[in-house]
């Protein structure tokens, strides 16, 4: 079983291997893609033909190839959000409604998507939360035309905010007791945060590192107030003004290679930060690896599998 997640950049990938019944992780690579994917462009041929060379060069490399592959596209391709519903609303109303959120916020180009709605489990007596996202008509074929050349079969594609939940599931770090939770990856001058809050996903965000230790928000999803509070919660730790009764209750990182004094400020903020450790919780070949906490996303897209297939890790 192989698991790839295509991002801006880079394409990461990493093999499970079944080792008399015990998961083994293997084939821990990336590549780095010359295109820069602010969205899957599914109508350059050009884009498409340097993926798919890419894919077939990652599944020829395998020590122990397997056909087939779980797929990590990251969640801020899609136009998403999370919103409150009003508890009244049901069956018929609630689809309408819903319906209608996602043509306020795709505006002309609704029929050009699919649009899926998840309720989330944070809810007040007034209001339900849910997720919404839109996903291209064009996606699967896109998909195919990435995929087919290497010979591997798409058994499952998920985002990288789920990937990062199941990393916080396998490793037992997420709260459910309500706190909220922040993986960060400080990536040269940039930073991607993923939030968590009741043990579900509440939004994203990457930004832009100043000099000052401001962030310039670049790209959101999610909740908007709470992706601001989680701002100027990480700024403040990074300045030194470590604020106790601070938003944040856990924070953890894998990543470190942009700036090392801000992980280096975030390691003496009062709440836990933390790298994530992930050699602590999956088997791998070739323990030396550096960076493992790099391919967290990765490791997150075969934990299900590794739960599916093996009755204890």
């Amino acid at each position: 079983m192989l698991a790839i997640h295509i991002s801006r950049d880079t394409i990461k990938f990493a093999q499970l291997v079944n080792f008399k019944g015990t998961p083994f992780i293997e084939s821990l690579g990336k590549v780095s893609l010359n295109d820069q994917l602010v969205s899957p462009d599914m109508t350059n041929s050009q884009v498409i033909m340097s993926l798919a060379e890419q894919i077939s060069k990652i599944r020829n490399s395998a020590e122990f190839p397997d056909n087939s592959t779980h797929l990590v596209i990251d969640s801020d391709w899609f136009p998403m959000g999370i919103h409150p519903v009003d508890v009244a609303l049901a069956g018929n109303d609630l689809n309408k409604y819903l319906k209608w959120y996602m043509k306020e916020m795709l505006d002309s180009s609704l029929s050009q998507y699919v649009t899926i709605h998840q309720e989330l489990n944070r809810s007040s007596a007034k209001a339900v939360q849910y997720l919404s996202m839109a996903i291209p008509q064009s996606f699967d074929s896109w998909l195919e035309r990435i995929i087919s050349p290497s010979e591997l079969e798409l058994k499952k594609v998920i985002t990288d905010m789920e990937a990062i939940g199941n990393v916080l599931t396998a490793t037992k770090l997420l709260d459910f007791e309500g706190g909220i939770q922040v993986v960060l990856e400080n990536r040269e001058n940039t930073i991607n945060c993923h939030m968590f809050q009741n043990h579900e996903f509440s939004g994203l965000f990457h930004g832009s590192l100043n000099w000052d230790y401001r962030i310039t928000l670049d790209h959101v999803r999610g909740d908007a107030k709470l992706i601001n509070l989680v701002k100027e919660a990480i700024e403040r730790a990074v300045k030194g003004k470590r604020d106790p009764d601070n938003v944040i209750t856990n924070l953890f990182y894998f990543s470190s290679s942009g700036d090392p004094s801000l992980m280096s400020n975030l390691e003496n903020y009062e709440v836990s930060c933390q790298k994530l450790h992930l050699d602590n919780y999956f088997n791998f070949r070739d323990p030396d690896t550096e960076n493992i906490d790099e391919y967290a996303v990765v490791l997150g897209a075969l934990n299900v599998e590794i739960q599916e297939r093996f009755s204890e890790v």
